[in-house]
């Protein structure tokens, strides 16, 4: 037996009923209309607001409690009613300090004038506001109503809004999203909703994620929580007329439970919500249960009556810096802490520069030390409540021995607390905050060693491993592939090196560890290693990742290594293998305790590096130059070669593989490698390109391999992926494509294939399918595993299997009139095309077919058209998109040809006619469409397609009284006549003015009634209300 799921009862009707026994009261459509001041461009319910307003505001006079007077509970309404628009994220904001930080009024209590704060949200106690949930709930955009599934009302302000799709569709989950985020656009959405929206949905029984206002589709997130037992519990029971509930708990149930109930929405909203420059952000699960749990452990008291501390690992690139923040905003709320300070402490300039940065971004206050004086003095100033520092400025502050604050609220926050807190640097910090809370964050795992020092600050108090950060998405997977073996030059030294490396290390010779690396370092700074390893890359970066608008990074060991590879590529005479590269270096003395990366450098790398700061003044305005072009999507910098500055710390998204030509170990390799793991558009792994031989082949555990041999195993895992575990899944994605068309006999019969993926989610399946071919097809083509995992034969048949499915997209895509999406166009698949398949002969719809253009259809059909009935479809398909867009302008008109249409279609499909009827029946279809003939339509109105949209108006309701000639020419007249009253009204902007819908209404209204005995038939008054709602429908889509 097939389940037949409808999306209300497989996802609304479920998390209506559930998040109803969570405490949300529902309100119907009727109620929240009449809430709402029965306007469908208003979003807030304002009796609601009013009468909550009244109830948890309350200000202190003398000892004396009083309420707020109507005209300050009026006037916050309409200051959050009346919130300007300045774009959606920014006007979002505007109303989150509203409804945080509350409005203030003058009020005047016996004769005393003074100001005093009106809160939207009772925050501290959760139980005094009210929470309504509705569905359906309609709103006025730009162009016409939209209608979000479910949204949730704190205090009458629209605090969620959830779409629910069913479970058994494809892409449900990233078609919810794409509705929230359609819905969000100014033009043809609602984003008025949006401005007041804390937290958006997209759910179905089986997958839930979640957004903030203007989260980008691939930063929705998961949440994970075991509440399985109380949701159980909860479906059970019978609250506010929800019945009681026998059922296995889907991920839906679990999703709305973590993230609605109502104290925990309101706990995400207060204190987990930052503004990070042109973005908003809500935290993700392990940011949440981190600062959660931190807390907690903070609460709790040492022997010394000191509050205790810990360790964060939370994996490079997952948000760490993020995670500060949010901490940092949460012990500031938390109103069982008095006047906490935090020092957020770091070991290095640009880690500093990127916490300060953060932190300003997101609304934060701080002061950055720029010395050990200025620290001082920050320290001493109880009113600094955020100070910034490096470590090292700690010892200058410790020869003020006067110096030493006993707070027992101050909160030391250490980033990559690894390679600092553990060390004499601590013993700084504590000389001065003697009875702080040392907290550490790091983003890598901490070794061995570590681990049992880290024990003594209170241990762990919360991980998020590298496993779970990929498992989650919330980083990418890193394919590593080790290229050493292409070097031929001293190719049996670097074997011998490595062996040497990797055996077991007695105690002495893991001290030795650093020089036997330089040894190994030293053949890579030999011209001949260099010039090899760079044509190499040329090759690569121009095969596989040139004009992709992703970029790579190259680390080597010297600056004079870093001068002789950007001349290599600077003197590329090659146009196929240039590429635009740039040297970034440490400036001097910039990274505590490590050795100035110049002090072996030559004259000649002096000079190159002058000439360049010539151009640029300074080593910052260059510096920031190179990143910003980094960044950007264009080609002006595609590789920045760097020897140790920028492989830790250093964020760009679009980095995506990382050339390595240095050895790395421990801390510093798992830094360097993250630098390509972030999430980016179109971007689906970070690859390591090794030429080094780090880890050689991946073929035992990682902990195997020296340069990670001081972590455990369990942290490591999901590190890296062997290139050639990916490789190896190729004939398993070529097999899936062809698995959907495995009810075609003849594979070969390519009207078959075509007619098999009529159904629009047979044929998503198999774009996302080809989608899924292709990309790992160009991974395999960039690497050298693949010609040694497949022969020629092999590889060459895969390549043309993609030709295929290409053609096939591309003529499907064309018959069946789809818009194109980016999938198939993405950068890498196209790169794909262009490097390695003899494209010329896919064609690509170049542009979109405008159906009432005959020479166009005529001529796209010449081009594209193979058989008759693929004509056919193609010209239905293009008019049925026409007529989804035009639906609201005329629904009667469009309704028939849509009926007429899908009738053809069908007597085809079961062969009731021939392909060459077929097509001539779309042809005069498609003839009458652009004319606007329609058997049936007065003549009058064939050229007239307002007056047409309200005759269809009026005849949809009047069809079964209208049996005579007579009175479908009165109807006709009819809508001539209304169509000149709509347009005798109509103003600029006249959508946005209540009083001229009012009038436009009325006339209409007084039209209908004085006409409703002259069209020959009676019409009751209901008819006319029915009649009523399409002409202002109508009015809205025409004019």
């Amino acid at each position: 037996m097939v389940a037949n799921y409808k999306e209300y009862n497989d996802s609304q009707k479920p998390a209506l009923d559930l998040l109803q026994k969570m405490g949300w009261q529902f309100l119907s459509s009727e109620q929240v209309f009449e809430a709402r001041g029965d306007m469908y461009t208003n979003v807030i319910l304002d009796d609601i607001l009013a009468q909550q307003l009244s109830k948890i505001n309350a200000f202190d006079y003398k000892g004396a409690s009083y309420k707020f007077s109507t005209g300050s509970i009026q006037g916050a309404i309409n200051a959050l009613k009346n919130v300007p628009n300045e774009g959606l994220v920014q006007t979002n904001e505007r109303v989150y300090d509203l409804i945080t930080l509350g409005k203030s009024f003058n009020e005047t209590v016996q004769g005393d004038r003074k100001a005093y704060t009106v809160n939207y949200i009772d925050w501290k106690n959760p139980e005094n506001n009210v929470f309504h949930v509705t569905e359906e709930f309609e709103v006025e955009g730009g162009k016409g109503k939209r209608r979000p599934d479910l949204v949730l009302f704190v205090n009458g302000i629209p605090f969620v809004v959830i779409e629910n799709k069913r479970r058994d569709k494809n892409d449900s989950i990233d078609e919810a999203i794409s509705q929230n985020l359609r819905n969000q656009r100014e033009k043809e959405g609602i984003p008025k909703l949006f401005y007041y929206a804390q937290l958006l949905l997209a759910v179905h029984p089986n997958e839930v994620k979640y957004g903030a206002t203007g989260t980008a589709a691939k930063f929705w997130s998961f949440w994970k929580e075991d509440v399985e037992k109380e949701v159980t519990k909860l479906l059970k029971k019978k609250i506010n007329q929800t019945p009681s509930e026998d059922r296995l708990v889907t991920e839906q149930d679990k999703g709305l439970y973590s993230l609605c109930s109502p104290k925990r929405l309101l706990d995400l909203t207060y204190k987990y919500i930052v503004f990070d420059g042109p973005d908003k952000k809500i935290c993700r699960y392990q940011q949440y249960f981190a600062v959660q749990d931190t807390i907690q452990r903070v609460k709790s008291r040492n022997k010394e009556g000191n509050r205790q501390g810990g360790v964060i690992w939370h994996t490079t690139g997952s948000g760490k810096s993020l995670t500060m923040v949010m901490l940092s905003k949460a012990l500031a709320l938390d109103t069982t802490i008095e006047s906490p300070r935090i020092i957020i402490v770091t070991d290095r300039i640009s880690l500093d520069k990127q916490i300060f940065k953060t932190f300003v971004n997101c609304g934060k206050h701080l002061k950055k030390a720029k010395s050990g004086n200025d620290l001082i003095e920050l320290l001493q100033d109880k009113g600094n409540e955020i100070i910034t520092t490096i470590i090292d400025k700690f010892e200058i502050a410790t020869k003020r021995a006067s110096l030493k604050d006993e707070s027992k609220n101050i909160f030391v926050l250490v980033d990559e607390s690894h390679r600092s807190q553990y060390g004499s640097a601590h013993a700084n910090m504590k000389r001065i905050v003697p009875n702080a809370s040392y907290i550490g964050f790091t983003g890598t795992p901490l070794m061995k060693s570590q681990k049992s020092t880290s024990k003594k600050f209170g241990g762990f108090i919360h991980k998020y491993t590298i496993d779970q950060a990929v498992k989650d998405g919330a980083v990418l997977p890193l394919l590593y592939e080790g290229r050493s073996a292409k070097l031929s030059i001293n190719k049996k030294q670097i074997d011998k090196g490595f062996e040497r490396l990797a055996a077991p290390l007695s105690e002495e010779a893991q001290k030795d560890l650093k020089k036997k690396f330089a040894t190994i370092a030293k053949i890579y700074e030999s011209d001949n290693v260099i010039e090899e390893i760079a044509f190499d890359i040329s090759k690569h970066f121009s095969e596989n990742w040139k004009g992709t608008g992703f970029k790579a990074q190259l680390a080597v060991p010297k600056i004079d290594t870093a001068i002789k590879y950007q001349k290599y590529f600077e003197a590329q005479s090659n146009e196929s293998l240039k590429i635009n590269t740039r040297v970034v270096f440490t400036p001097p003395d910039s990274r505590q305790n490590n050795d100035d990366v110049w002090s072996d450098s030559t004259s000649e790398s002096r000079k190159y590096w002058e000439k360049i700061l010539e151009r640029f003044n300074d080593q910052e305005a260059y510096e920031t130059y190179v990143i910003d072009r980094f960044k950007e999507s264009s080609n002006e910098v595609e590789i920045i070669i760097v020897v140790s500055k920028l492989l830790t710390g250093f964020d760009a998204p679009r980095n995506t593989v990382l050339y390595l030509a240095k050895p790395l170990v421990a801390h510093n390799l798992l830094q360097a490698i993250a630098r390509v793991n972030r999430l980016f558009s179109g971007k689906e792994y970070g690859h390591i390109i090794d030429y080094v031989g780090v880890l050689g082949k991946l073929d035992e555990a990682l902990t195997e391999y020296s340069a990670l041999e001081d972590f455990d195993e369990e942290d490591l895992k999901n590190t890296v992926v062997d290139i050639k575990d990916e490789i190896r899944k190729l004939p398993v994605r070529h097999a899936e494509v062809w698995d959907i068309f495995k009810e075609v006999y003849n594979k070969s019969d390519i009207e078959a294939l075509e007619r098999h993926i009529s159904e629009k989610d047979l044929r998503d399946q198999f774009y996302d399918r080809v989608s899924a071919f292709a990309r790992l097809l160009q991974t395999a083509l960039a690497s050298d595993d693949f010609y040694s995992e497949f022969n020629t034969e092999q590889i060459g048949f895969y390549k043309n299997e993609l030709k295929k499915f290409q053609s096939l997209r591309l003529s499907v895509q064309f018959r069946y009139a789809e818009k194109i999406s980016y999938k198939e166009y993405e950068p890498r698949v196209r790169k794909l095309l262009d490097t390695y398949i003899d494209a010329d002969e896919v064609q690509v719809l170049a542009r979109d077919v405008n159906i009432f253009d005959k020479n166009m259809v005529e001529e796209a059909l010449e081009t594209y058209g193979k058989t008759a009935a693929s004509k056919a479809d193609f010209i239905a398909n293009q008019m049925k998109r026409v007529i989804t867009e035009n639906m609201e302008k005329d629904e009667a008109f469009y309704k028939k040809f849509s009926q007429l249409i899908e009738d053809t279609i069908n007597d085809f499909y079961d062969g009731r006619i021939t392909e060459k009827e077929y097509l001539e029946a779309m042809q005069k279809t498609r003839e009458d469409l652009a004319n606007g003939y329609q058997e049936g339509i007065p003549e009058g109105l064939q050229d007239n397609p307002r007056a047409r949209a309200f005759y269809g108006a009026l005849n949809e309701v009047l069809i079964k009284k209208l049996d005579k000639e007579i009175s479908k020419k009165k109807v006709a007249k009819a809508g001539l006549e209304i169509e000149a009253i709509v347009n005798n009204l109509i103003i600029t902007d006249w959508k946005k003015n209540v009083d001229i819908q009012n009038k436009m209404e009325n006339e209409i209204e007084d039209y209908l009634i004085g006409k409703r005995t002259q069209f020959g038939i009676e019409i009751s008054f209901d008819e006319i209300d029915s009649i009523l709602i399409k002409c202002l429908r109508v009015a809205k889509n025409n004019f």
